[in-house]
């Protein structure tokens, strides 16, 4: 029997900021950026997962293609599902690691253990193929409804895996798999008894990681009902086989993803928290960074001796193992061997290129100089990860900006719009928390045209979704965003007749922390708080009406007054590619009340807004808005 995590005790919602230079970085994020995973205590009643449980099995009795079927569906097939999620110490565990305002993803899952064993392997991000991040931005959970234990089929994870992955560029698969010594490459281990199966997982272990298997650990998950367990993202991890002949139940888990949206805030202190205890030494110079990610600080770029610094280089130009190259990489970047690492970013060798990646991220925001060059690259891969350091590490400044936003326009893959994308996204957020608001909107400018439905029902749009999540970056907790970016927003989030509901999932996020409401029918709506949508004025009686047409920038009491929730309530149809407001028609019962010095109280006004020739009607709340 494999060794048994250790639970998730502390009860803190955020990382420790410094206040000395004796004082612990927080245990819990300690735990998580070491291991990799936080095993948290059951969540909610017995009740709860009983239920959970029962719904689940109903499922998987009509068949096991059925759980598969569900697909994302699971959390309104099951919304008690969602009691789960608001537990208390499951919020404050994923605020811990991902921040305030983090997001729940839209692709989540019903598994259910089987016969067959699977090979380590780290997930694709939803089929697609992404930088895998160091920096905690994306993770998983795990919740388990019912006892698990061995003869179930546990879970098993590979605990401090994370930082350690492996070359891809010869597969079109995006989930990294491990291979034994035979070199077969499969999720599934082969047919073959437990001995032999168990040998093929270690072949595969040792082989990727050579010497530094001492660095990971292989552990179960046989936990109670209700335990959740927060994975990162990139852990290596594999299902387990169910024990032939066992009477024991399936053994159920639902897998929910969950995404950071805000940059850890800067910190006034130059100096970093206090380890507990010291990492295995290829290790530190990672947990180093992202001590100081978590708390703000940039490092300070330590001294070393030049025949050390030859020796990284030379590791890293080397076919030294995946651990020893990115450990040499995070060294040379603690030094500000900058233009060094940028010259290995173009090497090709793709785990040279991969760790210097990593090892550029670590030298700060002066990086960013030695990469933005490399962005016009006809490398492909050079592209990805010089935008993928950009993202990391520069300040926001609309020159930088414009760069990114350039080399969107250059015949790229697929993966390196992506990164290009959500590098600019990354800007936006650290300009939204400096108040730069101009900057935001040109960050929303750049990424606006790669918002793109395919209009194939279930459809996935690799770039869509970049750019979705690039906006909700930008938008900040408020989601804050322009009139015409909003309105495009509210277009992708209708996927009633089809598209990629994941991008839909980011626009809906954005429209909601906008405060703006979505109605999913045909001739998509905007609803603002408080305001009731009406049918069109062709199919309304016509009371009694004063009218007053203005132009949309004329001065006028009418304007001033609604112009900013006119511009949130603007209508579009799908079909629309650009929404122009030509008047404004505020219809309002007499006698006439404008031109008075007010607080508006009197009943709600409604408001035609005419686009191109047809004439779209709300009824508009505006006791909060006061004229002038």
């Amino acid at each position: 029997m494999l060794p048994q995590p250790a639970l998730y005790t502390s009860t803190a919602s955020g990382a420790a900021s410094p206040g000395s230079p004796h004082q612990a970085f927080d245990p819990s994020l300690e735990q998580f950026i070491r291991q990799g995973f936080l095993v948290l205590p059951p969540a909610g009643s017995l009740q709860l997962h009983d239920t959970i449980y029962s719904k689940a099995w109903a499922i998987n009795a009509r068949g096991p293609e059925e759980t598969w079927k569900l697909a994302d569906g699971v959390l309104a097939a099951i919304p008690e599902l969602q009691q789960v999620l608001e537990v208390p110490h499951v919020r404050s565990a994923l605020t811990n690691v991902l921040g305030e305002g983090y997001m729940l993803h839209g692709h989540r899952h019903l598994h259910v253990s089987s016969a067959n064993n699977q090979m380590w392997h780290k997930d694709s991000y939803w089929g697609f193929r992404k930088i895998r991040k160091h920096r905690p931005r994306w993770l998983m959970m795990l919740y388990y409804p019912q006892d698990t234990i061995i003869a179930m089929g546990p879970t098993c994870i590979m605990a401090g895996s994370q930082y350690w992955t492996k070359n891809t560029e010869h597969t079109e698969c995006g989930e990294d798999i491990l291979l034994p010594n035979s070199g077969v490459q499969s999720m599934f281990l082969p047919p073959g008894s437990p001995s032999t199966q168990t040998r093929a997982l270690h072949e595969a272990k040792a082989k990727y990681l050579q010497q530094d298997t001492s660095l990971v650990q292989d552990l179960e998950l046989t936990v109670p009902a209700g335990t959740c367990v927060l994975m990162h993202y990139d852990l290596f991890h594999r299902a387990s086989s169910r024990s032939a002949g066992s009477t024991a139940p399936e053994r159920f888990l639902v897998k929910f993803q969950f995404l950071r949206t805000t940059e850890p805030c800067l910190a006034s202190a130059a100096f970093l928290p206090i380890p507990s205890s010291p990492a295995h030494p290829q290790l530190e110079p990672i947990l180093g960074d992202i001590r100081a990610w978590y708390c703000g600080i940039q490092t300070e770029h330590c001294n070393s001796l030049l025949s050390e610094r030859a020796k990284d280089a030379e590791i890293l130009s080397s076919e030294a193992s995946e651990v020893d190259k990115v450990a040499a990489a995070y060294r040379l970047g603690r030094v500000g061997a900058r233009q060094l690492l940028a010259r290995a970013l173009t090497a090709e060798d793709e785990g040279t290129a991969r760790a210097a990646a990593y090892g550029l991220t670590a030298s700060g925001p002066s990086a960013t100089a030695s990469v933005l060059p490399l962005l016009t690259n006809a490398s492909n891969r050079v592209r990805r990860h010089a935008a993928f350091v950009v993202g990391e590490t520069a300040k926001p400044e609309a020159s930088t900006v414009t760069a990114l936003g350039q080399a969107l326009q250059e015949d790229s893959s697929k993966e390196a719009k992506c990164e290009l994308l959500e590098a600019i996204g990354l800007l936006g957020a650290r300009a939204r928390s400096l108040g730069q608001d101009e900057l935001c909107n040109s960050c929303m400018q750049h990424v606006l045209p790669f918002l793109e439905q395919s209009g194939v029902t279930w459809a996935k749009t690799q770039t869509g979704e970049c750019a979705a999540y690039a906006i909700l970056l930008t938008a900040g907790l408020r989601g804050q965003v322009p009139p015409q970016v909003l309105a495009k927003l509210a277009t992708v989030a209708n996927v009633s007749k089809g598209g990629d509901h994941l991008m839909a999932t980011f626009a809906a996020e954005v429209l909601r922390r906008n405060g703006t409401a979505v109605s999913q029918i045909p001739c998509l709506q905007f609803v603002l708080p408080g305001a009731e949508a009406v049918e069109p004025p062709a199919k309304r009686p016509s009371p009694s009406y004063t009218a007053y047409r203005v132009q949309p920038h004329q001065p006028h009491p009418v304007t001033s007054m609604l112009r900013s929730p006119l511009e949130k309530a603007q209508w579009a149809r799908p079909e629309v590619k650009e929404v122009k407001v030509a008047s404004y028609v505020v219809r309002r019962p007499s006698p006439d009340p404008f031109g008075q010095d007010f607080k508006v109280n009197w009943p709600a006004p409604e408001v035609f807004l005419e686009l191109s020739g047809e004439t779209w009607q709300t009824r508009m709340d505006t006791s909060s808005y006061v004229s002038t």
